[in-house]
């Protein structure tokens, strides 16, 4: 079974009629929002992922940051977080460095880590559950495209590609040091920018960028454009996937997700398979009008997400054309 057929399943296991659940499985959205008041929401996740890279600091901040994501996706602010941890009883002193990198990035956050659970396990396992609150009414959802919508990237692909070659020696510390950068660099927009209509936005992990997008446009008669020489990518990740070092997660991403897909030039088989690479702790891809798109962007831009791009556009779809082209 794969991870979207669990979250069918997990959608039909889990029809919730209460009137204050903002958004939960129906959408494959990021995050749980449940309403509390009219000006309380609170935002809710979990994420957790084995290690990626050596260092046990390094790995606890990677996957701190990408469960708070989740809440940041969603346009909210993460208030508390609980650690989630699955680890062999004889590497303790490892665990506690992980632990330490990911109150490192929960207090970067701006939220307090208050505990969580541990459990024995072979292989090692770090996440967090976070809880979050945003207002009611800027509940950022990941299905609301609009027409026109410029599509906006904010940190390069191939981190998949990058840690499976890490991981199989194909490529030393240095050379995983960008992709690292990136990894930790938390998805906290400020509140200027999520002052602007930011009409959908997801951030792109486990499904790739193609994946991720068609979740966006999925149910509706949208679909987008996508120029593929904007979109950022790890310089590495491209002569790596050029020799063949992409990770199962990527190859599964294409078999799926490459139905909805239409290619209208020659593209690199290298290039396109970083468009389904499997990202951990990837940006954020933001749907807004393109008034705002430039302005956006420069502020993004400013704010440390230094590879941002403008990568698309969202269009009306003619029938039988399919969601996504590449341009």
């Amino acid at each position: 079974m794969s991870y979207q057929d669990l979250g069918e399943v997990l959608c039909k296991l889990n029809h919730i009629s209460d009137k204050n659940l903002l958004t939960s499985f129906e959408h494959q959205e990021d995050a749980a929002t449940y309403q509390i008041d009219k000006e309380k929401a609170i935002v809710f996740t979990v994420d957790f992922i084995t290690p990626i890279v050596d260092d046990p600091f390094t790995f606890g901040q990677i996957a701190a940051a990408n469960a708070l994501s989740d809440v940041f996706a969603m346009g909210g602010k993460p208030l508390l977080a609980l650690n989630i941890v699955c680890f062999p009883a004889d590497r303790l002193t490892e665990l506690e460095e992980i632990i330490k990198g990911g109150l490192e990035k929960v207090k970067e956050a701006g939220a307090i880590l208050v505990g969580g659970h541990s459990i024995k396990d072979r292989e090692p396992k770090y996440g967090l559950a976070v809880l979050g609150m945003v207002h009611p009414d800027r509940v950022i959802r990941n299905n609301n495209c609009q027409e026109g919508d410029l599509l906006i990237l904010t940190k390069p692909l191939g981190t998949g590609i990058i840690s499976t070659a890490f991981k199989f020696g194909e490529i030393a510390q240095p050379e995983v040091q960008e992709a690292i950068n990136w990894m930790t660099k938390l998805n906290n927009i400020s509140n200027v920018i999520l002052n602007f209509t930011l009409h959908s936005m997801t951030d792109i992990t486990g499904f790739g960028l193609l994946g991720h997008l068609g979740e966006m446009l999925k149910g509706s008669d949208l679909g987008a454009d996508i120029k593929v020489e904007e979109v950022p990518i790890i310089k590495k990740a491209i002569k790596l996937a050029r020799k063949g070092i992409i990770p199962g997660g990527s190859k599964a991403n294409c078999e799926i997700f490459s139905c909805s897909v239409k290619k209208e030039k020659e593209i690199d088989s290298a290039e396109e398979m970083l468009l389904y690479d499997a990202q951990t702790s990837g940006g954020l891809l933001i749907s807004v009008s393109e008034k705002d798109a430039q302005q956006i962007l420069n502020l993004l831009i400013a704010e440390g997400f230094t590879a941002s791009k403008i990568i698309g556009r969202v269009r009306r779809t003619g029938k039988g054309e399919k969601e996504i082209r590449l341009i």
